[in-house]
């Protein structure tokens, strides 16, 4: 009789060696995926906030994008590469190059006008102390 995983075999006891095979090569692709995980990850934290940012913006407009490394594919035909501005939008030149060149150079305007608000908001208060003074 073989014991199930975790279970101590008694003296005497017959163990088939195509059990034991198959719980190492268990083992090992688990081994294998935790590893394949853990550098998709690591890859994942490597991407700028910027790309982040930018390629949840394009996402919401055209839902076909993708991660590829460290990349952003969009419809399979524009490839955006770090530091993921709009001269690093690379594809066939047509509509869908031009389309994704305007999303992307309109995202970073609107980062660049929060940016500022942000600014303006965290002054007035410092404006406002300095006139009551």
């Amino acid at each position: 009789m073989a014991a199930l995983p975790g279970e101590y075999f008694s003296v005497g006891s017959r163990v088939s060696s195509g059990r034991c095979q198959e719980q190492r090569l268990q083992g090992e692709l688990a081994s294998k995926a935790r590893t394949e995980k853990e550098e998709k990850l690591s890859q994942a934290y490597a991407i700028s906030a910027d790309g982040q940012q930018l390629f949840q913006t394009i996402h919401k407009t055209i839902k076909d994008c993708k991660w590829q490394e460290k990349n952003i594919v969009v419809m399979e035909e524009v490839v955006i590469t770090p530091p993921y501005q709009v001269e690093n939008c690379k594809g066939k030149e047509g509509s869908a190059l031009s389309h994704v060149g305007k999303i992307v150079e309109k995202h970073f305007r609107d980062v660049e006008s929060q940016k500022i608000l942000q600014r303006s908001q965290a002054q007035q208060p410092q404006k406002e102390a300095a006139l009551s003074s």
